[in-house]
């Protein structure tokens, strides 16, 4: 299986002369010569060094890009904790990159689309930013682009954009949504600086990619740098706290305590261990304030808050409804699944795990309890317009 690329589009992920393109430098070196061994295995894999800009992508002389055409093309960069798939380029973020937790992030990307009502909000922003024009090409950058939905999205409905999903992991690309041609993707951290991207593209788009970012407030100040003029900054996160029926965030309680329930002990668990791997996950309360302290370098910010439904609860609720409610609890069930190795890292006995995993199921399956999931989505508009 293979997608359709432009392979001289320089796009290329700038790295430094003391860091492994291939490993995480906090990695053993046994792990690195494990790694190169995978390397010199795997013919499809592409190592490019460009000398010049070669367009519009670059402004750097000192570059390499990992691009792919599959997923088998991206091994050499993936390791198995605990069962399942991961990147091993950063250990800030511990979910998994397998077809399994791609698969969630195809439903999760259907939920907010739908719930949305599209691909993003701001959306006069967005299309002047990417209407065709003399000149430059309009160019998208999604960060953190996991499964590839929004990233081939985006192409469709913008063929004379190109379109760039930057991740730690491949994408799982299969053969029924093979991207369209102006759709490209690299692996690369973006903890290691975007600036070499500087006034590339007009779009931006980070979902649900705070727990990886270990400044979060840096990688703003470079947005700002890699947007052209009146280009748009996307974001929408995901709210680690479970909401109840009136809008309240539900206060964690342990088994056999009052207002105890499986599903905001899971949720509480998980956090505490995202939160051991970075501050990241503290982050996206706070994006919304950020993009304010930026001052002018925004013509415009704006906010809106998402309450999704964790299953069918409530009477009366509109057929959409219904089918996202449905997909926000699809979406938590293999959350909670994906997140166990990161759990069980964290030093959760196993059948602990289990146990909450098979009481919140339990829980869900009933529609025991009423409550909401909040996404906040917030989107920048930069001044002036490119031409």
């Amino acid at each position: 299986m293979q997608g359709t690329y432009d392979d001289a589009w320089p796009w290329s992920p700038r790295r430094g002369s003391d860091v492994s393109y291939f490993s995480s430098s906090s990695h053993p070196s046994d792990a690195d010569d494990e790694l190169d061994d995978k390397m010199s295995q795997a013919d499809t894999v592409e190592r490019e060094e460009f000398a010049g800009d070669g367009g519009s992508g670059r402004n750097s002389s000192s570059l390499s890009v990992y691009s792919y055409h599959s997923s088998v093309d991206g091994s050499a960069i993936l390791r198995d904790i605990h069962g399942r798939t991961f990147n091993n380029t950063s250990d800030n973020y511990m979910l998994p990159a397998d077809v399994a937790e791609h698969d969630r992030l195809d439903l999760q990307h259907e939920m907010l689309k739908k719930k949305r009502g599209g691909l993003f909000f701001a959306p006069q922003a967005v299309r002047r930013a990417l209407a065709p024009r003399d000149g430059s090409r309009p160019s998208i950058l999604d960060v953190g682009s996991g499964s590839g939905s929004w990233v081939i999205e985006m192409g469709r409905q913008f063929p004379h954009a190109e379109v760039v999903g930057l991740d730690l992991a491949p994408a799982n690309l299969r053969s029924y949504r093979t991207p369209p041609s102006n759709c490209r993707f690299e692996c690369d951290d973006a903890n290691l600086g975007l600036l070499h991207y500087k006034g590339c593209f007009d779009v931006v788009n980070a979902s649900c990619v705070s727990l990886g970012i270990t400044n979060y407030r840096k990688f703003m100040d470079e947005v700002v740098e890699i947007l052209r003029p009146g280009g748009v900054f996307l974001t929408v996160e995901g709210d680690m706290q479970i909401y109840d029926e009136n809008y309240n965030p539900v206060s964690l309680a342990n088994e056999g305590e009052p207002g105890f329930t499986y599903t905001v002990r899971l949720v509480g668990a998980i956090l505490d261990a995202m939160r051991a791997k970075g501050p990241g996950i503290d982050a996206y309360p706070k994006i919304y304030d950020w993009l304010q302290d930026q001052g002018n370098v925004w013509r415009d910010i704006g906010q809106k808050f998402l309450y999704i439904h964790i299953g069918p609860w409530e009477d009366g609720m509109s057929a959409k409804d219904k089918q996202i409610s449905e997909l926000m609890r699809q979406d938590l069930l293999r959350l909670f699944q994906s997140a166990k190795p990161l759990l069980l890292s964290y030093g959760w006995f196993e059948e602990t795990v289990d146990k909450w995993s098979a009481g919140a199921e339990e829980e869900f399956k009933i529609l025991k309890n009423k409550y909401y999931v909040r996404w906040l989505s917030r989107w920048a508009i930069k001044p002036g317009q490119t031409t």
